[in-house]
């Protein structure tokens, strides 16, 4: 292999190894074990979920992980997954806990400006040019040649004597057929097949079937589902969802009347969510500690699980992340050591991974026991409408609507703030770049795009506008730092935000320091109290920790105490009003962050690189060869930012549903049809106390802010606790209805 010294594999067994495991034991792994061999490493052990699919020269075969994941030897020689299914690579790779090989033959010739991720592997003869990126679990089969300038995504599949000329994108999950050919600057979605001696000469849209010279689409399926109808259908995936099915299927265990479910997410990623799964980062860490993170039963659980993973969770953050994740590492090794999780501030992608196992187990036992069915479908919904009892849900990719008796909108908050317009989007990439969403389609697509950008750009320093000081704010600002690639470029950071200030730490407090809320302790004694009323003495209190410097550090206990007698005096039309107005403005003055994200602020206040800018984004005012230029709204005033900028990233949050230039085309649809509406606040859904916005339809999740739930003003629903319990109390719902429709089913039978 040409200079394989110099070529980067992105693994975590980078280290020389002497023996791998394979983890599948048909014929495709003896094309790995010889490949090995030419690397002088042995296979130490097969492991297969039908170990009677082994080939005939494979000597002993161990159960594999789906079983009993937890009893699975993770731990050992790294794994490289020998099958060549690529769905199936894809989800034995999220089963494993465990370090991947990457496996190249000696013969294969390779560029050392080719980057290839853990896990892949590439067969003799194969040819590989420069500047390509090949992802993880790939295989490069025998004497496929692959030009410069390509990216190979996740778990493809490029087979024996295919050619890809440059710039070709090969999506993730997508076969290239025996002697296929594909032309260059031709972009292949995901989960495609490009059939054997194909001549591909344009794009190819995903799940796609391509044959022929020139190639032909024949078959586009856009997702896997079945036409029968639902008893429940989820609409988004994130932590809402998650929690609701395990506490379900926790209640629902009968095997004569099977539930069936679907959920429907528009991007790849189930379970998890924007903040805790691949979207975000493995090094993000927790805006709060981990014991206010989650109610006490659901922490005690996570904190066992942590204890027994903590060896792989440590090292794919510490692998993710730079010189803050190491520092967060070393000042917290004593506690990790000794399992005292409870006042740390850990990875977010800890609690993904966790969330994501769970719910993943409890549905495949109750799948395995016969309790439930379930399809995952990647699309985006559209709409939905209501006929003859059962809702129709309609996609975006697929004509046919999925049917359901009831439905679960998971969505997670109101639709991001739009900044930029279309000629901000459209000024030079030379002169700088906006990003309206940093978690689009990820974090790590967004670093890779600064990266390019820095790398292009002439200038020996660049300067970042960060807008919005909430958590992703703060988040990113950490990150940035955390990336040597980025921050070692980086002159100035400036935020802005209506705030002017990212939040403060508990840190370092001082017990001589204490602050009394006199206004609101004062208003706890009188017989009448209103949302407005509560809301001016918060007001009070908080102008005067203000001006007597008193952090939100001091602040936040002491109102919180007061709060549960104020709210308990209101009525009921008063705790609707505190819900969808009050509780969400004091909670912007009494903001709070770890440490970590503190330490790191005032760092770069010390050192003169950080400059937070009270006000609203305005708009882009002009752009050069110096960067971007931008307006903001300061009291009132619009105001010029004189300093150019190189990078703009909109971290400003969710809005009002309903603005215009924020509209979102399914909550919009949902109110046109009738079956949402939303609540005072105008970003949440306004439901019943059984969480329903129209019969059978239910919101769980942030769209719940601004709402009386059990007589208690409910805002803020983003945080992880409340969504457990609020999650909670719909399972409860869904399944007293679901039993209830059963035994109505039942008599109607007998009837008959």
């Amino acid at each position: 292999m040409l200079n394989k010294e110099g070529l980067t594999i992105k693994s975590n067994s980078s280290k020389k190894v002497s023996e791998v495991r394979l983890y599948g034991a048909g014929g495709h792994s003896q094309v790995i074990k010889e490949t090995l061999g030419s690397e002088e490493i042995l296979v130490k052990d097969y492991f297969d979920d039908n170990p009677n699919r082994k080939h005939y020269l494979v000597p002993k075969v161990h159960e594999g992980a789906r079983e009993n994941i937890d009893s699975f030897p993770h731990e050992g020689p790294p794994f490289i997954i020998s099958v060549g299914n690529n769905q199936e690579r894809s989800e034995i790779s999220k089963m494993l806990k465990s370090e991947f090989h990457t496996a190249i033959h000696d013969t294969a010739i390779i560029s050392p400006k080719v980057t290839i991720g853990e896990g892949t592997v590439v067969f003799a003869g194969a040819i590989i040019q420069p500047n390509t990126a090949i992802g993880k679990h790939v295989i490069i089969n025998t004497g496929a040649s692959i030009d410069h300038d390509n990216i190979i995504g996740d778990y493809a599949h490029i087979s024996p004597q295919a050619a890809l000329c440059g710039h070709v994108e090969i999506g993730e999950g997508t076969h290239v057929g025996v002697s296929a050919c594909i032309i260059p600057m031709v972009k292949i979605g995901k989960w495609c097949t490009i059939g054997a001696g194909a001549v591909v000469i344009k794009d190819v849209p995903d799940y796609s079937t391509v044959v022929g010279n020139p190639g032909k689409i024949i078959k586009t399926k856009k997702t896997k589902r079945s036409n029968q109808q639902n008893d429940v259908v989820f609409i988004g995936s994130g932590i809402s969802t998650s929690f609701t099915i395990i506490k379900l299927l926790d209640k629902y265990t009968s095997k004569k009347t099977p539930l069936k479910l679907s959920i429907i997410e528009k991007s790849k990623e189930f379970h998890t969510g924007i903040p805790y799964g691949y979207r975000s980062s493995d090094s993000t860490l927790l805006i709060k500690p981990l014991f206010q993170f989650l109610p006490l039963e659901e922490l005690n659980t996570f904190i066992k699980w942590l204890s027994l993973n903590k060896k792989w969770l440590i090292k794919d953050a510490l692998t993710q992340g730079g010189e803050l994740t190491q520092k967060w590492y070393e000042n917290n090794y004593d506690a990790i050591q000794k399992d005292e999780w409870s006042a740390l501030y850990i990875p977010r992608s800890f609690f993904g991974k966790y969330i994501a196992l769970v719910v993943g187990k409890k549905i495949y036992a109750a799948v395995k026991q016969g309790i439930v069915s379930i399809d995952y479908i990647i699309d985006e919904v559209t709409t939905v409408n209501k006929s003859s009892g059962y809702y129709s849900i309609y996609l975006k990719n697929n004509a046919s609507p999925i049917l359901s008796s009831k439905v679960v909108l998971a969505v997670g908050s109101a639709p991001n703030r739009k900044l930029f317009s279309t000629n901000d989007i459209l000024i030079s990439k030379d002169n700088g770049i906006l990003f309206e969403d940093p978690y689009e389609p990820s974090i790590a697509d967004t670093f890779h795009q600064i990266k390019a950008f820095i790398t292009a750009k002439q200038k020996q320093k660049i300067n970042i506008l960060i807008i919005g000081t909430n958590a992703s704010g703060i988040e990113l600002v950490y990150k940035l730092n955390d990336d040597a690639e980025i921050s070692t470029k980086i002159d100035q950071f400036f935020a802005l935000s209506p705030q002017g200030a990212f939040p403060d730490s508990r840190a370092n407090i001082d017990p001589t320091i204490t602050f009394i809320p006199k206004h609101l302790k004062k208003l706890s004694k009188e017989l009448k109290v209103t949302a407005s009323s509560i809301a001016e003495a918060a007001k009070k209190d908080l102008d005067v920790a203000e001006q007597n410097d008193i952090s939100t550090i001091y602040t936040i206990q002491p109102i919180s105490e007061v709060f549960c007698s104020l709210l308990d005096k209101l009525s009921l039309t008063e705790k609707e009003k505190f819900a969808a107005h009050v509780g969400n403005e004091i909670g912007k003055r009494q903001r709070e962050a770890g440490s970590h994200y503190s330490e790191m602020v005032i760092n770069l206040l010390s050192q003169n690189r950080l400059t937070n800018i009270p006000g609203k984004f305005s708009n882009v005012t002009s752009s050069n060869a110096n960067g971007v230029q931008f307006a903001y709204v300061s009291n009132n005033e619009i105001k010029q930012h004189h300093d150019h900028v190189d990078i703009i990233i909109n971290c400003s949050g969710g809005f009002d549903i309903k603005t215009p230039q924020n509209e979102n085309t399914l909550l919009s649809n949902l109110i046109k049809n009738n079956i949402c509406n939303t609540n005072s606040s105008n970003r949440g859904i306004v439901v019943n106390n059984s969480l329903e916005a129209a019969e059978d339809f239910y919101i769980i999740g942030p769209l719940l802010g601004g709402n009386l739930i059990d007589q208690k003003p409910v805002w803020h629903v983003e945080h992880a606790g409340r969504i457990a319990t609020l999650s909670g109390k719909l399972a409860d719902i869904l399944h007293n209805k679901l039993s209830t429709n059963r035994k109505n089913q039942k008599k109607d039978v007998v009837k008959v």
